[in-house]
């Protein structure tokens, strides 16, 4: 045993005191401005498809904002300050996981909203228990169930759709309206809280209409009075493989007859629909159909909103009248960065009277490059500051065509307070270049790096883009360049290149590192000459890196190789949002990298994460922006200076953080802490063999692929041992 012990301590000394650990700090004092206008916030992060709910985040009396962002699952909380919403990222370690949708409902009448998300083919429920000191959530069920006659079933509820939770029926607690799995009937759910209880703080349901609101939904098209074109049966709902294509309900009474008629978007039309009820409470009849609201509702402008819109009834305009904001429900496709329609509401809540007030709410005080951004620094005109540049997979047009661009922004500050300005949206008209040379058409997700190729000390442009493949524009001076290689070299690694040029073996060329969408990253060595670069040898799987969470070929790595005074350090940004910080590669390049115990981990700003670093302060620290999936970025200035000197000496590895149990043990084992987080198992040559995310109290893993043998397992920075026996 003791021998055991020794080489246990001996390897978490080795882990611990190979890593330059890096301290960063999410900063917003960085000035940005467009066309002579000061963003408010230009570093929120940018929105491609939010759904916006209420919820007091600060525990104060008022209601602030969570607008959850689906493409990306990216939850961004919003403090109501006198009317102003400032972004307040800090809370969302605060919720629970989240995906697809949320709706925030108080379901138990305590004043408190609750979260409903969806789940596995129905909705999740959590209690909002917070207290006077914190925000907290207690989960109720991971399905919610109805009572469908012989059988209590899940309500079923697309992972496209977004259902309608309101009080249907008028008897103080909350309903659950939804389409149906063959699509085109909407079910009714009704919650039988207050009929067994007189109170409203149970979720008991029970199927109570197949179709209700008589109506049928197709195609942009409606069949009114149902009972003649035949609603489902119950029996045949689970009998079918078929699919609903996807509808957003949003319910309210618009005409204030104490009924709810229901506001529809769908997959397959660009408007917003409202059906009016023209029965009652208790037995919904819909009677009429406007299908460019709310443009016939009120003389407004009418919703055209490409990607499948939705509706959400809050009051964004703190004047205690819900408004309406229109947002995509569309996962992948964002129209620009005006996906975000606000219509003021003039009237009553149950008489609403929509304005329409803007396309951008939240979106016009931020940055955003549609959906993704790449960022880099490159002084592009010389002037000894640093310049950002950032590509991006594309703006999405009313016609869903996306169109690829480099934006650049100028530094107008000085060497320690850097300010930008976004002075051209297509830098070098890189949108109208046909980069695609088989298609002849533009290239999608250009993703730029620059360093000199040809010896002139000037440094040339290489964009990699969605095909795999790499563009070089040479630098032609004074800010000028010029594509002299489409398809450079023909270098092709698949799909979505993310390319660096920086000297890998430090023999005075330049090389190339490029991340691709399986999660790995290829490295390419210059094997020509200072005046003709050759890079005819492709090393994949550069250091054993993938950072394929789900080993499904979605990794989407970002790689930025950063010399910090001689010391290589590798970060690499990924679809899942994580960024992962590498070392062990000096005189290592061809060897396995070591991933470091790092605060780098814990930083998440959206999914597609995409980093560059720079001391653009002067402050000798390396400061850090972040691209995201949503087209924004984020800025993290850096406490420590990132070399030698911030290695970490301490080998107090058994701090009590976490308990394994049982171990040792062969099969599988659990790991109990009040923390969640990122779970790595290490083997003795510090080599991760297994990771899972920690989501709750206790996390069970099957480690029965794993030889005998001793591991180090991590959670939040701190080890324990593991005996596999």
């Amino acid at each position: 045993m003791k021998i055991i012990f020794n080489i246990i301590l001996v390897i978490s000394f080795f882990i611990n005191t190979v890593y330059a650990q890096m301290i960063l700090n999410r900063d917003t004092s960085l000035t940005f401005t467009e066309n002579g206008l000061i963003y408010k916030s230009p570093l929120d992060g940018g929105i491609n498809s939010g759904q916006f709910s209420e919820i007091d985040l600060n525990l104060d009396g008022i209601m602030d904002l969570i607008v959850f962002d689906k493409s990306g699952n990216k939850l961004n909380p919003y403090i109501n300050d006198n009317g102003n919403y400032i972004y307040a990222p800090q809370y969302r370690n605060d919720f629970p996981t989240i995906h697809d949708w949320i709706l925030m409902r108080d379901y138990n009448c305590d004043g408190k909203n609750d979260i409903f998300t969806y789940s596995s083919g129905g909705m999740a429920v959590f209690l909002n228990t917070s207290n006077n000191m914190s925000l907290e959530f207690s989960e109720i069920t991971q399905l919610l169930l109805s009572n469908y006659g012989p059988n209590f079933l899940n309500i079923y509820i697309s992972p496209v759709d977004i259902p309608a939770i309101a009080d249907i029926d008028y008897d103080g607690d909350l309903d659950v309206l939804t389409f149906s799995i063959l699509g085109g009937f909407i079910e009714y759910h009704k919650n039988q809280s207050m009929e067994l209880f007189g109170h409203c703080d149970s979720l008991i349901f029970e199927f109570s209409e197949s179709c209700w609101g008589l109506f049928y939904e197709g195609l942009n098209s409606y069949i009114l009075n149902c009972p003649n074109c035949q609603c489902p049966q119950i029996n045949n709902y689970y009998n079918t493989k078929q699919k609903h294509a996807g509808s957003t309900i949003l319910a309210i009474d618009i005409d204030n007859d104490n009924d709810k008629d229901i506001i529809l978007g769908d997959i397959s039309y660009n408007n917003l629909n409202i059906l009016i009820n023209g029965g009652d409470n208790q037995n919904a009849f819909m009677i009429e159909v406007d299908s460019i609201f709310p443009q016939n509702f009120n003389n407004t402008l009418a919703t055209n909103l490409q990607g499948f819109p939705a509706g959400y009834y809050l009051d964004v305009t703190n004047d205690g009248v819900k408004d309406l904001i229109v947002t995509t429900n569309s996962q992948n496709n964002s129209e620009n960065y005006e996906s975000c329609w606000l219509y003021e509401n003039n009237g009553q809540n149950n008489q609403p009277d929509f304005n329409f007030i803007q396309k951008n709410f939240l979106q016009s005080d931020m940055l955003d490059f549609g959906t993704s951004a790449f960022p880099v620094f490159y002084d592009y005109n010389n002037d000894g500051l640093e310049d950002l540049i950032i590509g991006n997979y594309g703006y999405h047009n009313v016609n869903n065509d996306p169109t690829s661009s480099l934006a650049l922004l100028k530094n107008t500050g000085n060497d320690s307070i850097p300010s930008f300005d976004l002075v051209d949206r297509n830098w070098l008209n890189i949108s109208s270049i046909n980069l695609n040379v088989s298609l002849n058409i533009p290239a999608l997700n250009l993703s730029p790096t620059f360093g000199d190729l040809n010896g002139d000390s000037n440094k040339d442009l290489i964009l990699g883009d969605a095909d795999g493949q790499l563009h070089l524009f040479t630098n032609l001076g004074n800010g000028n360049f010029q594509l002299s290689n489409p398809n450079f070299q023909n270098i092709d690694i698949g799909q979505f290149a993310h390319p660096q040029l920086i000297d890998v073996n430090r023999d005075g060329l330049t090389d190339i590192i490029i991340g691709e969408q399986d999660g790995t990253i290829n490295f390419l060595p210059n094997n020509g000459s200072l005046n003709n670069p050759l890079f005819d040898t492709i090393i994949e799987n550069w250091g054993g890196i993938d950072v394929d969470q789900s080993y499904i070929s979605t990794g989407f790595s970002k790689p930025f190789l950063y010399d910090s005074n001689g010391i290589y350090q590798l970060f690499v940004g990924s679809y899942s949002g994580n960024i992962y910080q590498f070392s062990n590669i000096e005189n290592n390049i061809y060897g396995q990298f070591l991933e470091v115990n790092s605060t780098i981990s814990n930083i998440w700003d959206g999914g597609k994460s995409a980093i560059t670093l720079k001391d653009i302060n002067n402050d000798n620290k390396a400061d850090m922006i972040i691209g995201n999936l949503a087209g924004g970025i984020s800025y993290f200035s850096s406490d420590s200076i990132l070399n030698d000197s911030t290695i970490s000496y301490s080998n107090n590895i058994n701090e009590i953080l976490f308990t394994i149990f049982p171990n040792p043990n062969k099969d599988k084992i659990s790991i109990k802490s009040i923390f969640n987080g990122e779970i790595k198992i290490y083997n003795l040559k510090g080599q991760i063999v297994k990771r899972k995310q920690k989501i709750s109290e206790t996390e069970t893993i099957n480690i029965s692929n794993l030889s005998k043998g001793i591991y180090l397992i991590e959670l939040k920075g701190k080890s324990k041992t593991l005996i596999v026996d």
